[in-house]
C-alpha cells in the first residue's frame, strides 16, 4: 500500500504508517439474541482503536494529560452493512484524515477474514482544555502526523444534524457509574445503547440497524437524568434526541434501519 511504513506488531496491532490494524475476537459480551455484534459494540472497538493508534502516535489520552487537554468524540458516522458474529475473527483498520475547522478527523474500517466489508465510518474529534472545556484548534497538536486525507472511508463526513422541537419521549434513565468513562463524563458508546434501548423488543426482531450518526453536543455527568425523544422521518429512519431533565441537549442523532424479516 503506497506510503506504509514497516510493520510494527504491538499487542496484537499492527501500525503501517498512517494506518493502525487490530484483529479482534467477537466475544459473548459484544452480541445480542441474534449472536451477532451490537452496534454499541462495533462503536467500542473503533474507540478503543482511535485511542491505541493516538498513544502510539505521540498525542494520547496521557500526552494530552500532561498539557491540561482531553481528546472528546463531537461527531460520528457510521455504515453497517453486516454485523460479526459471535466467535468470527475480525480487522479493524483506523487512519487520521487530517483536520477540518476545529476537528480532527478519523475513518475506520471493520472487515472480515475474507476482505469482506462489514462496517466503515467517520468520526470528527475536538481537542478540549481540560479545565474550561473550551475546543483548542487541533492544527498544531497534528503537525507531523501521517494522515491520509486521500482515503474516505464512507465518502463523507460526519455533518452536522438538524435538532428537532416535537418527538415522543421513549427512554428515561439517570446516569450511573457504568456509564462514565476516563474522562468523568458518560462514555460516548453508551449514548448509542440508550438510543437502542428505546426501542421496543419487537423492532429489534424485525428490524436491523444500517447507518448511525451522532452528534455529541454537551456532557452527561454522574448521576444526572437524561430522556431520549424520538421522532419518525420515515419507515426505516428515525431522528433522536437525548436531553438533560432541565432540559440541555446532549446529543442529537438519526438511525436507519433495515427489515431483517427479509434477511
Amino acid at each position: 500500500m503506497t506510503g506504509l511504513s514497516t510493520v510494527h506488531r504491538v499487542e496484537g496491532a499492527a501500525r503501517l504508517g498512517s494506518e493502525w490494524r487490530e484483529h479482534l475476537q467477537i466475544h459473548s459480551d459484544d452480541v445480542d439474541f441474534t449472536k451477532r455484534a451490537t452496534a454499541e459494540a462495533v462503536c467500542r472497538y473503533f474507540l478503543e482503536a482511535a485511542w491505541n493508534h493516538a498513544v502510539h502516535l505521540g498525542i494520547g489520552y496521557g500526552d494530552l494529560a500532561r498539557q491540561n487537554r482531553l481528546w472528546v468524540l463531537a461527531r460520528l458516522f457510521v455504515q453497517l452493512e453486516a454485523l460479526p458474529e459471535w466467535g468470527q475473527t475480525v480487522e479493524l483498520t483506523t487512519w487520521p484524515r487530517g483536520t477540518s475547522t476545529v476537528f480532527a478527523v478519523r475513518d475506520f474500517e471493520l472487515v472480515d477474514t475474507a476482505a469482506k466489508r462489514l462496517a466503515a465510518g467517520s468520526s470528527n474529534w475536538l481537542v478540549l482544555e481540560a479545565a474550561s472545556r473550551r475546543p483548542q484548534r487541533p492544527d498544531k497538536l497534528l503537525l507531523g502526523i501521517p494522515s491520509r486525507i486521500d482515503r474516505l472511508a464512507v465518502g463523507r463526513e460526519a455533518r452536522k444534524l438538524p435538532t428537532f422541537e416535537a418527538g415522543v419521549m421513549g427512554f428515561t434513565t439517570q446516569v450511573r457509574y457504568s456509564d462514565i468513562d476516563v474522562n468523568r463524563h458518560v462514555n460516548s458508546a453508551r449514548y448509542l445503547a440508550w438510543l437502542l434501548d428505546s426501542y421496543s423488543a419487537d423492532f429489534h426482531r424485525e428490524h436491523t440497524l444500517r447507518a448511525m450518526e451522532l452528534n455529541y453536543v454537551g456532557e452527561t455527568l454522574w448521576e444526572e437524568t437524561v430522556q431520549v425523544y424520538s421522532h419518525q422521518r420515515s419507515s426505516m429512519q428515525f431522528a433522536h434526541r437525548i436531553s438533560k431533565s432541565d432540559g440541555t441537549e446532549v446529543c442529537r442523532a438519526e438511525l436507519t434501519w433495515a427489515s431483517s424479516l427479509r434477511e
